[in-house]
Order: structure tokens, then sequence, then C-alpha cells
């Protein structure tokens, strides 16, 4: 089995470098967070300038950083995910001239387009590290992983210190559940997935084992307690797939006789909430909603839909309502998502993205790429069924994807041999 080469602690500037890039991560994700849920005007203006902030921050530091390794360039392969996705952002744009809601479709443009710059720019900042340090693309893991870690420690420590912050009810109050109004639990239980899929890979690679279990047992307590039903089954799911590909028979034998005694309990508590069976199979009212909008919504405009995030029919009211469900902004589902609000044109752009993405992940060679990809676009995936997903309401799905289909995207070529450099050089 091959193993990540290299140890960034002994190089001081590599080192910290990389912890920069972690805080920077770490602050990234947190701008999807809302830190005065009273006020909608100081959440926006926190959110935008943190956003903000950090992409300059990038594009500042990918500036300074190609000064000084003036040896190195980038090139660019696999470009059509890359050119479908830019494709599905043309047609927002022009999806501006026909929306049912022009201020919100501009906003959500701006954010999505915004996060796309960050992810390019940043995710150049990582191909140089890694090369210049003549170093594994651990290092996208390490800043990603540690920073999604710094976030899980927090909400663990907040939910000790300040439960009714960090703590939202449902079910008439007998339900607590971990995000509060800072985040919604589902989509904290998507960031939880990440960081366990990142230190899986870095286990498999056989890296920094004692760290990745306690992230490990920190990811999976905030799972837990956010009782999230899709982040449950992300993470039965690619635990399942880590199982089989390891070597670890021990391991192997150990999670069977785990989940024998635990799942019963979680699965009672997590999936059957209450003992309410109806509400599972009804995904909380969903599929009705998402029958309705297919049913009566997507008939009036098919083609075209009613512009970028918007599910609205007319311009007097920013929500659909539906007829047999609730009223809502958003489909919680980014698939049914599309199909309203950019038509079949856009459903149509969105599926080729996808398959062009699963095509890069297939045909890759560099195996640390490939895994990391692979095991971030399954709970990305599965968040896209019932939550704002890969291509809904601005949120941190939409940015991991992006970085999903840039890995393929940005390479890095030494302009004195003109030869690209692949990762797979640096594996043993």
């Amino acid at each position: 089995m091959p193993e990540i080469q290299g140890h960034i602690y002994k190089n001081k500037k590599a080192y910290f470098l990389l912890v920069f890039l972690t805080i920077l991560m770490a602050i990234r994700i947190s701008s999807y967070f809302s830190y005065v849920p009273d006020s909608v005007f100081l959440t926006r203006t926190i959110k935008i300038g943190l956003r903000l902030s950090t992409s300059i921050l990038s594009i500042l530091l990918l500036w300074v950083f190609i000064g000084e390794k003036k040896e190195y360039r980038f090139k660019y392969a696999m470009l059509l995910p890359f050119l479908f996705y830019m494709a599905y952002l043309i047609w927002g744009i022009m999806s501006i001239y026909w929306t049912t809601n022009v201020s919100f479709t501009v906003l959500q443009l701006s954010m999505t387009i915004e996060t796309l710059l960050f992810s390019f720019f940043f995710f150049k900042l990582i191909r140089l590290y890694d090369f210049s340090f003549k170093r594994q693309s651990t290092a996208f893991i390490i800043v990603v992983n540690r920073s999604i870690f710094i976030v899980a420690i927090i909400f663990l420590l907040g939910a000790q210190l300040n439960p009714d912050f960090f703590y939202r009810t449902t079910h008439g109050g007998n339900v607590f559940r971990l995000g509060g109004l800072i985040i919604n639990p589902n989509e904290l239980g998507l960031l939880a997935i990440i960081g366990v899929s990142l230190s899986y890979v870095e286990l498999y690679f056989r890296k920094n084992k004692l760290y990745n279990i306690v992230a490990l047992a920190a990811f999976l307590a905030v799972m837990l307690m956010t009782q999230s039903r899709s982040s449950l089954f992300a993470f039965l799911i690619i635990t399942g797939i880590y199982l089989f590909i390891s070597k670890n028979y021990y391991l192997k034998i150990v999670a069977v006789c785990v989940a024998i005694f635990t799942l019963p309990v979680v699965f009672n508590k997590i999936v059957f909430k209450q003992g309410n069976i109806e509400e599972v199979t009804s995904m909380t009212g969903r599929t009705q909603f998402w029958s309705d909008l297919i049913m009566e919504a997507f008939p009036l405009s098919p083609i075209r839909g009613f512009g970028f995030m918007s599910i609205s029919t007319n311009t007097f009211y920013n929500k659909y309502i539906s007829t047999h469900s609730y009223a809502a902004s958003m489909a919680h589902n980014t698939f049914v998502e599309v199909l309203i609000n950019l038509g079949l044109v856009g459903v149509f752009i969105c599926f080729l993205q996808i398959l062009l993405t699963c095509f890069a992940i297939v045909i890759s060679k560099e195996k640390v790429l490939q895994m990391m990809a692979f095991f971030m676009l399954v709970p990305l995936l599965i968040n896209s069924i019932t939550e704002f997903g890969i291509f809904g309401h601005t949120n941190y799905a939409i940015m991991f994807y992006q970085f999903v289909f840039l890995f393929f995207t940005i390479t890095v070529v030494n302009q004195n041999n003109t030869k690209e450099i692949s990762q797979q050089q640096f594996i043993r």
C-alpha cells in the first residue's frame, strides 16, 4: 500500500503556512454560520465580510507564493467538468432576465460565483504548496480536516457551556439538535461527515493514526448530536466502503460487532425520532412538497424555470406555496431545485456536469486525489437529496463540490523542463 511522503514539520516555513491555510479554511467554513440569528443585517454583513476576506487573502497569498516559486506554472487539464459548471452559472446569469425574484437571484449568483473564485484560488495555492515542498496532496486533507476539527470542538464545547445557543429543539421541544440557529443541523452533520471522509483517506494511507482516531470520535459525536438522518446514512455508506477496501480484518470484525450493538439504538433515536415512522417515509413532508413542485410549478415554465434559486411561481411572493404541504423558498432537494429554477436546460447542464466529474474521478491516475474526491462526493450527493446541496442555496456543500472537480482541473508544471508534475511521484 502506498504511503504519503513528506514531513512538513521539519520545514518551519511550510509548517506555518499550513497552519495559516488551516485557520483560513476554518474562517471560511465559519462564514456560513449565523452569529447573530436575530439580526438579518448583521448576519449577512458578517458572512459577506468573512467570505470576501478569505477570498482576497487567498489571492494575495497565491500572488506572493507564485513570485517566490517562479520555476512552477499552472496547467489546466480535464476542463469539461469546470466548463459545464461555468455553463450552469452562465445560464443562471441569463435567468436574471426572467426570474420571479431578481434581488434573491442576483444575491445567490454573486455568492456562488464568489465561492468558485475562492475555491479556484485556494486550491491553486494548495497545489503550489504541495509541489513546492515536495509534498503529496495531504496538504488539502490536513487543511480541511483540521479546520473541520476546530469547528467540531467549538460546537462540542459550546453545547456544554451554552446549550441554549448551540442547540435547537424540534418535535415539541422533545428533540435537541446540535447547530441551534447558528447552522442547520443537517448542514453541520454534513460538515462532520466531510471530516470523517478525509480522516478515512489519511488512515488508509497510514498517516496520523492517533490524531485521526480522536478526530473521528469528535466528528461522530457532532454527527450524532445533530441527529441528521442524511448524515447518518452518508456515514454508514462511506464507513462501509472504507471497511471494504481496508485490509485490516481485525478492524472489520470490530466494526461489525459495534454496529450490531449500536445501530438499533442509533436508528431508534435519530431515524425514528419519537417513533414517528410516517415522518421518515415522507422525509418530513418533503416528498409531498416535491410532488407539488413537479406537478404544479414545473409545467408553468419547464424549459427555463423561474430563475436561479427561485422556485416561486410569481413575483409577489418569494416562496412556493404547496397545495398539499408547506410553503418554502427552497426545494430541500438540489436536483428538484435545479429543475424548478433553471428548467430542463439547467437539469441537462448539471446532470452532465456531475457525470463528467465522476468520469474525471474514475480516470484519474492520482490515487490520493481520486480517493479524496470519491469519499467527499458520496456525502455531498446524499446531502443534496434532502438539503441545499451542491446546486442549491449558498452553503459550504457548494464549495466542497467545487474542490472535487478542481482536483483534476489544476496541475503544476516545472518550467525548467516543462514536464507536468504528478503527485503520484511523491508516493512511495
